[in-house]
């Protein structure tokens, strides 16, 4: 199994009391939509208002996976930039 080291003081993992505190599930209605405001949050600050970010669920379903649902987070980002970027104005 292969270990990833995280960054900062190059140990394997976190201290054990702060294993809860960085696991988030994100991949179900809560955790995305969650995701979802942090998201837009951080685009606000920049002042980009007009980026939008919403949880949907996937439609797909795998069997591997269960029955329960998955969702993601979709966004109106044009190439990674906010749709009034500079960059998107060709």
């Amino acid at each position: 199994m292969k270990r990833i080291v995280s960054e900062g003081d190059g140990s394997l993992m976190p201290p054990e009391g702060e294993v809860t505190k960085y696991r988030r599930d994100n991949l179900n209605r809560r955790g995305a939509a969650d995701l979802a405001k942090r998201l837009e949050a951080y685009w606000r600050n920049l002042g980009y208002f007009e980026v939008r970010f919403w949880a949907e669920p996937i439609d797909e379903r795998f069997e591997k996976i269960g029955t329960h649902e998955i969702y993601r987070v979709k966004c109106n980002l044009v190439n990674g930039l906010p749709p009034s970027h500079p960059a998107n104005m060709e």
